[in-house]
């Protein structure tokens, strides 16, 4: 595969489309720095799928666009094609020319074609992979790659090797192994988290589920017993309830008669009472007459009197109100006059106004500023060619009498030859000496490298130290991020577990799963309460199952969720309606006793948090429950409260009411669901704390490293001012050579002097046509000062009509701002004119609603009645003789009133007895027809049974004893049984078989595992072994290159820990002619560079590549390694093409093909090429 054609546009500094063809062999690049040589190289780089802008001297992609010149607008676009000879294929391609082309557009968009068919940039990478033309190639050899080699570790020098073994694809394969280990090893941690959290439920479960199966055995048997005595309540409630109701009508007869009577009375009780009632009413009004009369007589007396003096007031008021009315009127008048006046003023200045604005804006639009400007720049323009016009006179002038004076200095001139000559003489004495001199410097350099070197050995193990702390830092990083990951999962997995509510019944998980369709639910009791972690083992004691218990906001909401449960089938639930629970609480002289004891902590209701709401929670299930610290301390706490009260300690252990005892150790790693969140929230705790600490690890690592990389540049910095030492002294040794060629050079000087001598009668034939040139010039100049002078005037002219007009403008703008000034002062009299109207306007208006008022206030005298005092006094005597004889007869009444209430009370007593015996007989009717219903609801609702359907079920022939006492017993047994986990059988059906798909799982993982960790060191293995092979066989090349490329000497590579293939570095050891044997780092700066170019050749040989660019590598080398390497390259001739691009002589002497690089345009880069065939 050969590189035949690449088309540059709009790339960096190639602004023109830009074809270079390429031939077998060797093609050079040259031109001067800065002209766009490395442009070519990069833009090679980029079309192969380059994507680092950075390593294109670029900060963003975009920067490879042309960015423009003073001359040249920025482009759109870069686009680069190249063009291989695949006739071999040796690329994966069926096509024998190989074509791609990559273009990038400014607004970030790229596109890339693969034999003009659009790709990927993957499709592009992936042609390349194991060709040796990749982006960290061979392909490309820039000077940088170079000073890698012997500055870099030996460590890091491994990376050369393996890419030319091929390495790299194995490390890729070991990387996504790696990462597809590292996940595998996160699930398998997960799942263990998970299985060990599954273990933890799987034993009591299968303790519960034997609990609840033993339950469901004896609530069968409890169920059909009860069943039974249902059937014979309902059986003998049904005589019972005959018998009451034919005792009830006999009762209902006897109360009808008695009824009878007492309404009879009744209605007499009422007539006399409406009797009585009319008498009160009758005496009431009476006294109201005679209290109106009495007041009358008062009112008559004082009413004219208090009339007269209202009337005078009112008439004084009137008076002074028209009095300022009028005032009022006057003043507005004046007003509205002023008014006018102003506002005509305003519209006036207003016009004036418009109309000066206009004005200003008419002058200020005008062209002669224009003008000026232009008529100053031909001034200037005249003024520029006047100088050079007479700058020109003046050489001519200078030149005609300068040559004048040469025809008198010509013979002088040759006597001065022969004294050129001596001192050529003595200047060649004077770079013999120079040459010493510089050879002085040489020595002294020397030394001065070797101080050099010294510090550059010290930085190197101050590197190396920070490389290692780091490296200690960065893996206890790890190791702690691994923690950490590993808690991470855990808690993921009891998070999950919570949010499940495993471990809950049945019932309690699916209502809580459900929540969100019942907005009653609060959440169960372990959720309501806050326990603190030391006493979560006693609180989880005292609430037992209770701690599954739901809280709702009411019983209804309680109601509808059990009803949900039940059509559904989801088993059951206890719920703690907030309505309906009363807090229980311990009595306070029980409390003050326990305080003072010791080993007392509290009640269990204080040491859980609550919200206030959900007070009632606490209280109801732990406010008559005692936490002690011991259990000995609980026994002495429970008999001195003669065992009212249940304690329980802080381990567990309970004393319950009546002294009996509980305690003991648990079967199983069993923990609690208040005991699970504990662990929830510690663990949380944990990774924070896990988190933070890590961030302060990883703030430290990268401290490590800043200084590293500090070390690391301080070092690079040494190893360049050693590098420019080494140029220096490269450059001393070039000055002796120049000082011979400045020799030759004055050699030279002679030959050119001797050539003076044929020049002098040329300039005499020049001279004789300077006069009339002159006089040209001169016409020319005079032409010149006559238009200046002209232009001047104009612009004099012009100057005057501009000031005039700027006073003008002034003058405008000064009236302008004295206008806007009366405008707001004239705006601000209307303002006020306008406002003083308004407020006597609505003065008037106050003043007519106020007579308006004083009008209507006084009442006409003819509207006021006057009574008869006299008059008035005998209806009082009439009134007062009519209120006597009514006050007789209401006694009379009273009297026949109270005889008919005694006798309606007699039968109100007697009926009220009747209704009593009506009622016992009722509710003993209602308490059989209750106990009927309730033993037939029970069957209906708890069995689901009918009174007729139920008579298969029952048990006939069993004594009523028998069936009590075998009810107790089985009631007893459940009982005994306390709170069972009827959801426990499908739970842990449910949680075995998870816990079995989940070891199940974990195998499968842990087979991954070990496969993948099988995988990782069989890619280890092939590429230790492709790693060896290539190094054996690229140290065979080294050895044998070296001595070609120095003329002598020798060179080995050597592996720094050849048992571990993996990570071992290579030394490289050198021994030029001349010199012992030692390592790369001990020699000279050209040696080093050289050596480094062997192995790259060498690694060349062991693997070819198809071209190879070579980028100014041998810029270091003196003229005699310059042509050894060039000379090398021709070994290559017909395994691979070169792309050198250079500025030594000895390279371009040997290339095939030159191309030149120039900027005849500032900023844009141009190709010229000539073939070495044709110029020779």
């Amino acid at each position: 595969m050969k590189l035949r054609t690449i088309e540059i546009s709009g790339f960096k500094s190639f602004a023109d489309n830009t074809k270079i063809e390429f031939k077998d062999g060797i093609t050079g690049i040259v031109g001067p720095n800065g002209s766009g040589k490395s442009n070519i190289i990069e833009a090679i780089r980029w079309v192969m799928g380059e994507t680092s802008a950075k390593s294109l001297r670029g900060g963003k992609m975009p920067d490879v666009i042309f960015s423009g010149t003073e001359k040249r607008k920025p482009l759109s676009r870069a686009s680069v094609t190249i063009i291989f000879d695949n006739s071999d294929h040796f690329l994966d391609s069926k096509f024998d020319e190989v074509m791609i082309s990559r273009r990038l557009f400014r607004n970030g968009e790229s596109q890339y074609e693969l034999n003009r068919q659009e790709c990927r940039l993957k499709d592009i990478l992936n042609l390349f992979i194991d060709t040796g033309l990749g982006r960290e190639s061979f392909s490309v050899i820039s000077q940088g790659r170079v000073e890698s080699i012997f500055n870099s570790k030996p460590e890091d020098r491994r990376a050369t090797i393996e890419e030319a073994a091929g390495v790299l694809e194995y490390k890729q394969d070991k990387k996504r192994a790696e990462n597809e280990l590292e996940k595998t090893s996160g699930y398998l941690e997960r799942v263990n988290d998970l299985i060990v959290e599954l273990e933890k439920q799987v034993q009591p479960l299968e303790e519960q589920a034997a609990v609840a199966k033993d339950y469901v055995q004896q609530k069968r048997r409890f169920d059909i017993l009860d069943q039974t005595k249902l059937v014979r309540t309902i059986n003998s409630n049904s005589e019972a309830q005959k018998q009451l109701a034919v005792q009830r009508q006999e009762q209902k007869e006897q109360l009808a008669q008695l009824r009878i009577k007492s309404e009879a009375l009744a209605d007499q009780r009422e007539k006399i009472k409406k009797v009585i009632s009319e008498q009160n009413h009758q005496k009431d009004q009476l006294q109201i007459k005679l209290v109106k009369l009495n007041r009358l007589e008062q009112q008559l007396e004082g009413e004219h009197d208090l009339r007269v003096e209202r009337q005078k007031y009112v008439d004084q008021e009137k008076e002074r109100l028209v009095s300022e009315q009028q005032v009022l009127k006057k003043q507005l008048v004046e007003k509205q006059a002023a008014l006018e006046a102003a506002q005509g003023q305003l519209a006036a200045v207003q016009q004036k106004l418009t109309n000066t604005k206009q004005s200003l804006k008419v002058l200020e639009s005008d062209h002669l500023e224009q003008q000026k400007e232009a008529l100053k720049r031909e001034i200037e323009d005249l003024r520029a060619e006047y100088v050079d016009q007479l700058q020109a006179l003046t050489s001519l002038k200078n030149q005609y009498n300068f040559n004048q004076q040469d025809r008198e200095r010509d013979q002088q001139q040759r006597q001065k030859i022969q004294l050129t000559m001596d001192t050529l003489n003595e200047q060649i004495k004077q770079r013999k000496t120079e040459c010493e001199n510089l050879e002085h410097q040489l020595l002294t350099l020397k030394d001065a490298n070797n101080v050099q070197q010294e510090r550059i050995t010290k930085l190197t193990k101050q590197r190396d130290r920070l490389q290692a702390q780091y490296e200690k830092e960065r893996q206890q990083w790890l190791d702690g991020s691994n923690v950490a990951h590993r808690a991470e999962s855990k808690l993921e997995a009891l998070l999950n577990l919570k949010n499940e509510y495993t471990g809950f019944y049945q019932g309690v998980r699916a209502v809580l799963q459900q929540k969100a369709q019942f907005r009653g639910i609060v959440g169960p009791v372990s959720e309501v309460m806050n326990v603190p972690a030391e006493y979560t083992v006693a609180i989880e004691t005292a609430l037992g199952n209770q701690v599954q218990n739901v809280v709702v906001d009411t019983d209804q909401t309680a109601k509808l969720i059990i009803e949900y449960l039940k059509k559904n089938r989801l088993g059951q639930v206890t719920f703690l309606p907030k309505n309906a629970l009363s807090q229980r609480s311990i009595r306070e002289d029980t409390l003050q006793k326990v305080k003072k004891m010791p080993g007392f902590v509290g009640v269990a209701a204080d040491l859980v948090k609550v919200k206030d709401d959900n007070q009632v929670i606490s209280q109801y299930l732990l406010g008559t429950t005692l936490i002690a610290d011991t259990l000995q301390n609980a026994l002495i706490i429970s008999k001195q409260i003669s065992r009212h009260n249940r304690i329980i300690t802080v381990a567990g252990d309970v004393i319950g009411i009546g002294g009996t005892m509980t305690g003991g150790a648990t079967k199983g790693n069993r923990t609690g669901v208040l005991q699970q969140d504990q662990e929830l929230k510690k663990l949380q705790v944990q990774v924070t704390a896990m988190k933070t600490k890590l961030a302060s690890k990883e703030t430290e690592v990268q401290k490590i490293l800043e200084q590293g990389q500090a070390v690391q540049a301080e070092l690079k910095q040494a190893l360049e001012e050693q590098h420019q030492a080494e140029q220096k002294s490269s450059e001393l040794s070039n000055q002796v050579s120049l000082e011979n060629d400045r020799l030759t050079e004055l050699q030279r000087r002679l030959k050119a002097t001797r050539f003076e001598l044929s020049q002098i009668d040329d300039n005499e034939n020049q001279q004789n046509d300077l006069p009339a040139q002159i006089a040209n010039l001169q016409q020319e100049v005079q032409q010149i000062e006559e238009n200046t002078t002209a232009k001047q005037d104009e612009l004099a002219l012009l100057d005057d009509d501009v000031d005039e007009r700027q006073n003008r403008i002034s003058e405008l703008r000064i009236e302008l701002a004295r206008l806007k000034e009366q405008t707001s002062q004239h705006q601000h009299e209307v303002n006020t004119l306008q406002t003083t109207i308004n407020d006597v306007l609505e003065r008037n208006d106050e003043i007519k609603i106020k007579i308006q008022q004083l009008d209507e206030e006084l009442i006409p005298e003819n509207d006021l009645k006057y009574l008869d005092i006299d008059d008035i006094r005998n209806q009082l005597a009439e009134q007062n003789q009519l209120s006597a004889q009514l006050q007789n007869n209401f006694e009379q009444n009273q009297v026949q009133q109270d005889r008919i209430i005694a006798d309606y009370e007699i039968t109100q007593r007697q009926l009220h007895q009747a209704e009593s015996q009506l009622k016992e007989i009722e509710g003993s009717l209602t308490l059989v027809q209750s106990r009927i219903e309730m033993a037939i609801d029970k069957l209906t609702q708890e069995y689901e049974q009918t009174f007729e359907s139920v008579q298969n079920v029952i048990i006939q022939n069993i004594e009523d004893e028998s069936l009590e006492r075998e009810l107790r017993l089985l009631r007893r047994g459940l009982n005994e049984l306390g709170t069972v986990n009827l959801g426990a059988i499908e739970e842990y059906d449910r949680v075995s078989t998870r816990y079995n798909f989940l070891r199940d799982q974990k195998n499968d993982l842990a087979d991954s595992k070990a496969q993948l960790e099988q995988s990782i060191a069989e890619i280890d293995q092939e590429a230790g072994q492709r790693f060896k092979e290539t190094f054996d066989q690229v140290a065979e090349e080294f050895s044998s290159v070296f001595v070609k490329m120095f003329g002598g000497g020798k060179a080995e590579l050597e592996l720094t820990d050849p048992d571990n293939l993996l990570t071992t570095g290579i030394e490289i050891k050198a021994q030029p002619p001349g010199k012992k044997l030692q390592r790369l780092s001990l020699l000279s700066g050209g040696e080093k560079s050289l050596t480094a170019i062997t192995l790259l050749f060498a690694i060349l040989q062991v693997k070819p590549v198809p071209f190879c660019i070579l980028d100014e590598v041998e810029a270091a080398f003196d003229d005699a390694n310059v042509e050894r390497f060039a000379k090398y390259l021709k070994n290559f001739q017909g395994t691979t093409q070169f792309i050198v691009i250079t500025h030594r002589k000895g390279t371009m002497m040997e290339a095939d093909v030159l191309y030149g690089v120039t900027m005849q345009e500032s900023g844009v880069s141009k190709m010229v090429s000539v073939s070495m065939d044709e110029a020779e």
